[in-house]
């Protein structure tokens, strides 16, 4: 072949793959005639958990041609840890769910597309839909990078059965911290040494501490979540973690140890076998308790004496990864994933409330088993996850300072202490 030849031959290869390359592969948004978008989208469950989010796919492959949309759910346990690797393996599925206490984590990994270019473009959609607090939540820096599944408040849950055969009355709107307390003690039971019932559940999970926290005047963090020192271990925070803890430990105690939780299946079947009185937690409970015999009710959360009354909103955002090569079309999907149908769809089964203002309203209307609940949302504040990047090192450190704690390894004073020193160091 002569060297003319053989150079446009070379040529007309590099224009057909530079033409190939712009035109995208199977998987591009702009694919080829007749292509369609393929997307994945993941949440923590199973298939069978996600059967809401099954039928919202569905839907959208219908009613979207050119997009086909996979539904690949990952396991509750260890969700974050995949989700993680899988982000930084460059696999991760085209939008995905993540809950409030990793909004900030995630951004500052710079994994989260923002979505405020789409927004602005798409004159069809309105964040007006949705409720404020929840959209503002999910705005790192004043941007918006999630759009809401749904939420659930934190409040108190008590077992009726237990109440009733003790003859105590249920909660009530007055209760303080105190009050709790004090029916707590009379609702634990020992037979001989050994506890068969316990009134209520001070565990190790920090949403329930954060209230109490705040109620009693103090917090593990400052407001921007840039120090621990002066606020995990102050005075007040340690008088108060004092008294939390001595709930679970002693002859007097109220609460299950961690090794009582263990040993009896965690508060959830402790709650619906007639073990615990009662549990701070979100709504996402009913669904399992009302598949068992347990009879419950809900209530605010306790209050100060001054009246201070504290919860959390508990919700989950739908994010777009952003190494993602179909961003449009997964702009389209999460807008189906969180519009009005899907929050109608999801709070018919009665385990979430939905986020869309009309819908709730709704809910609000007719809802009288669990509207202690939806009051809770009043109440709402956020923790140092929802303020910060740093939140994971502040929750991380109090969290193995309270493990120390109860197991007996060191003092409050003490593990706080180190806890402090330990999250300054690391944002340092």
């Amino acid at each position: 072949m002569k060297k003319g030849s053989a150079s446009l031959v070379m040529m007309l290869i590099l224009v057909f793959v530079l033409s190939a390359c712009s035109s995208g592969g199977s998987n591009s948004a702009e694919g080829g005639k007749g292509e369609k978008v393929k997307l994945t989208f993941s949440v923590w469950g199973d298939v069978n958990s996600g059967a809401d989010e099954v039928k919202l796919a569905e839907e959208f492959n219908a009613a979207h041609p050119d997009i086909e949309v996979k539904f690949e759910p990952i396991p509750s346990e260890g969700y974050g840890t995949k989700l993680t690797t899988s982000l930084a393996a460059g696999q991760a599925p085209d939008v995905f769910l993540v809950g409030e206490g990793d909004y900030y984590k995630y951004v500052d990994k710079g994994v989260i597309e923002p979505l405020d270019d789409y927004l602005s473009k798409d004159t069809a959609f309105n964040l007006d839909i949705f409720q404020k607090d929840l959209i503002e939540n999910m705005k790192i820096e004043g941007k918006q990078y999630y759009l809401p599944k749904d939420f659930n408040p934190l409040a108190l849950w008590y077992n009726k059965r237990m109440f009733d055969e003790a003859g105590i009355p249920y909660p009530t709107d007055e209760w303080t911290w105190d009050d709790m307390i004090a029916t707590a003690q009379k609702l634990t039971k020992k037979d001989g040494n050994k506890y068969t019932q316990f009134g209520f559940n001070a565990g190790k999970w920090e949403y329930p501490i954060y209230t109490y926290l705040w109620d009693y005047g103090t917090d593990i963090a400052n407001d921007d979540g840039t120090a621990a020192e002066g606020y995990m271990n102050s005075e007040k925070t340690i008088a108060a973690m004092d008294k939390y803890v001595s709930w679970s430990q002693g002859d007097s105690r109220v609460s299950p140890t961690p090794l009582d939780s263990e040993t009896l299946g965690g508060d959830s079947s402790m709650f619906m076998t007639d073990k615990l009185a009662m549990m701070i937690t979100g709504r996402w409970i009913k669904g399992d308790l009302d598949k068992s015999d347990v009879q419950y009710g809900s209530a605010l959360i306790p209050q100060n004496t001054d009246g201070t009354r504290s919860s959390i909103i508990a919700s989950a955002g739908w994010a777009i990864n952003a190494a993602g090569k179909n961003k449009e079309a997964a702009y389209e999907l999460v807008k189906w994933l969180s519009g009005t149908d899907a929050q109608k769809l999801r709070s018919a089964n009665g385990k979430v409330l939905p986020a869309t203002v009309k819908e709730l309203d709704e809910v609000k209307a007719k809802e009288v088993a669990d509207k202690p609940v939806i009051e809770m949302m009043d109440y709402a504040k956020k923790p140092v996850t929802m303020r910060s990047t740093n939140g994971p090192v502040f929750v991380e450190e109090f969290t193995k300072a309270l493990e120390k704690v109860l197991l007996g390894k060191q003092d409050v004073k003490g593990a706080l202490d180190e806890a402090a020193k330990n999250v300054d160091s690391k944002i340092k």
